[in-house]
């Protein structure tokens, strides 16, 4: 049975004024009003880029950075108010990551580009994404799409890492929604049997749930299904969290993926 701790009351909304950024804010009133949790829409003003030579800058791009947050905070303020979600606002000034890392112990989801203004490279996760990704403290759910409805959810599994299978089954509880537990064969290991418990455990929780084992590069596996479910549930656990990051596979599903991806760390 999972865990009955996990809960969507405090959702974290970081925004910079991106075309994904303003993505996540959508999504974020439509799960505010659908789940009832308060959301907490934060700017930081990235001091790190401003200071070049040792000192915060003063100069007018510091200034002008605070008027862009204030009035992005304002608009996303005012959206809340119209949607009736429970909501405030965060304006802050230091190191991007840092600051949402550290937000991020009191919060139970975090919704956020994985883009940012600047846009990224081909495959790749925005310097502040990864950071914030490999270091958050609650799940994060990497926005790039408008799509608000999740009714089928897709959960890897290479082992049982119980947050995220905790995180999917409680989506799925919120969101009236299915979840396929899928596996990939390995030379010498057969995941069926751990699929198939894992099944039961969904289901014995009253969600839909089904299971499939396949064939081929892990990765190539998940991209592929991807377009066929609403949002993809990756569980990294402490021993390999950064080093998969590093190594590229989690973070080719988080970008490349056809659906939102949310990262839930096993801490």
């Amino acid at each position: 049975m999972a865990e009955q701790h996990m809960k969507f009351d405090k959702v974290l909304v970081p925004i910079d004024g991106s075309v994904s950024s303003k993505v996540a804010i959508e999504i974020a009133l439509h799960s505010a009003v659908e789940f009832s949790a308060t959301l907490t829409f934060v700017f930081v003003i990235d001091v790190t880029s401003l200071n070049k030579f040792g000192t915060v800058d003063p100069s007018q791009e510091y200034y002008m950075a605070k008027i862009e947050g204030k009035m992005l905070l304002e608009n996303a303020a005012k959206l809340a108010e119209k949607k009736g979600a429970k909501h405030q606002e965060v304006l802050a000034e230091g190191a991007p990551w840092e600051i949402l890392n550290e937000m991020s112990k009191d919060a139970d989801l975090m919704m956020m580009s994985i883009t940012g203004k600047s846009g990224m490279m081909a495959g790749r996760i925005g310097s502040t994404a990864k950071k914030v990704i490999e270091g958050s403290y609650c799940p994060v759910l990497t926005v790039k799409s408008g799509s608000e409805r999740i009714e089928k959810i897709l959960l890897p599994v290479y082992d049982e890492n119980r947050p995220a299978i905790d995180y999917a089954i409680q989506t799925a509880k919120r969101s009236k929604s299915s979840v396929t537990v899928l596996s990939v064969r390995e030379k010498g290991n057969d995941p069926q049997p751990l699929v198939d418990k894992i099944v039961s455990e969904i289901r014995a929780d009253g969600v839909e749930a089904d299971g499939i084992v396949e064939d081929g590069d892990p990765v190539d596996v998940i991209l592929g299904m991807s377009g066929k479910y609403d949002l993809v549930v990756v569980g990294v656990d402490r021993r390999g969290g950064l080093h998969i990051l590093h190594g590229g596979a989690t973070e080719r599903i988080v970008t490349m993926a056809a659906c939102p991806v949310t990262v839930v760390r096993n801490r």
